[in-house]
């Protein structure tokens, strides 16, 4: 970065950070020109493309947000905030869609058989032939 500072020449700090927000700056085109690139976009599945999309325009967004910050504007009064709110909304319908499809509960039909099988099942019907000999011995005999 050659620039001439003028009067804050004699302020290491300012320039300091001015250099070191320059080179953020280049950080993040480098960061855009990579982004762009059509073929990475192309061989992401619809998920993947719908989850870049809704990750770039909130990173965009979020770079505008802090350009005008360093422009001196009020963000929270300009229409990015409702931009953002939008994206937002937008992020959690893309992840509560993605969770229906991963985490719905599945049925385990032999699991459920075994339910049904069992839940109906009434001892009083079934007894055993050992169980029916102990409650004969067990009555008074007949006087």
């Amino acid at each position: 970065m050659n620039a001439d500072f003028e009067e804050l020449s004699h302020d290491a700090n300012v320039i300091a950070k001015l250099q070191q927000f320059h080179e953020a700056a280049f950080k993040i085109q480098d960061m855009i020109e990579l982004v762009n690139n059509p073929q990475l976009y192309d061989k992401l599945s619809n998920a993947d493309k719908i989850k870049y999309n809704l990750l770039l325009s909130y990173s965009l967004n979020s770079i505008f947000w802090m350009y005008l910050r360093a422009e001196g504007v009020d963000p929270s009064n300009h229409r990015i905030r409702a931009e953002n709110e939008r994206l937002k909304k937008a992020m959690i319908r893309a992840k509560q869609i993605s969770d229906r499809i991963t985490l719905m509960p599945r049925v385990d039909k032999n699991a459920a058989k075994r339910f049904v099988r069992n839940g109906l099942w009434d001892p009083k019907q079934k007894k055993h032939k050992g169980e029916e000999k102990i409650e004969k011995s067990e009555e008074p005999p007949p006087t």
